[in-house]
């Protein structure tokens, strides 16, 4: 990871962010990429000025949507995002920050309960606004984990524990974000650059996939 972290310098892309609006961000990211989130968030801004719970929870569905269409599934996070705002507003006073002020299991219990927020979701939240030690597993993360033979389980929560044991709780954050850039740089789901890899020689996916003929290596890359 040091290696790693020298090749790609963290961007911290929540910096200037209020809590709820890396929320936001969070959610339109999902199943999209991170050119057409910003987009989402532009959208929104525009929209309605700030990106804050009492205007998205007062806000018609299908003027979100109009928003954020930019973003992708904009039908499904449209009900989401209001849903999201009216139960911050409702249960915290709309400032996030009271839920992540508590003990890391209880903030991450808090995120979760709100509608449409799942585990890895409450966790981006978690380090990237609450400065919790939490270690957030997107797509990335867990492939290259797996690939690493880090975590013993498939579920998030084993892929995420064993990322946690593994790091210092202050570097969690910092190497969370290493990890995405390398997943998106060279370390990817189809035809991995093993080749440009800094790493790729303490790499167990790759020492195994050295060892095998060419032929299978070619049909388990997916060419």
């Amino acid at each position: 990871m040091r290696t790693l972290a020298a090749k790609y310098p963290a961007e911290d892309w929540s910096t200037g962010l209020t809590p709820f609006e890396i929320l936001v961000s969070t959610v339109l990211s999902q199943s999209t990429t991170a050119a057409n989130e910003r987009r989402g968030m532009d959208g929104l801004r525009a929209a309605f000025g700030r990106v804050i719970p009492k205007t998205l929870a007062t806000a018609d569905v299908e003027s979100i949507a109009r928003a954020i269409w930019h973003a992708g599934l904009a039908r499904v996070k449209a009900p989401r995002l209001r849903g999201i705002a009216r139960a911050v507003r409702d249960t915290w006073g709309g400032d996030l920050d009271r839920a992540l002020g508590l003990p890391t299991d209880e903030a991450r219990a808090a995120l979760v309960a709100l509608p449409g927020v799942g585990p890895k979701t409450a966790d981006v939240v978690l380090a990237m606004a609450g400065g919790h030690p939490a270690f957030p597993v997107d797509t990335h993360v867990a492939r290259i984990a797996r690939r690493w033979r880090i975590p013993r389980g498939g579920a998030y929560a084993d892929v995420r524990a064993a990322l946690e044991r593994w790091t210092p709780p202050t570097k969690r954050k910092t190497w969370h974000l290493v990890l995405i850039a390398h997943g998106r740089a060279l370390c990817k789901a189809r035809a991995p650059r093993c080749d440009a890899c800094p790493v790729a020689p303490d790499c167990d996916w790759f020492r195994a996939r050295a060892r095998r003929p060419r032929s299978k290596r070619l049909r388990a890359d997916g060419q």
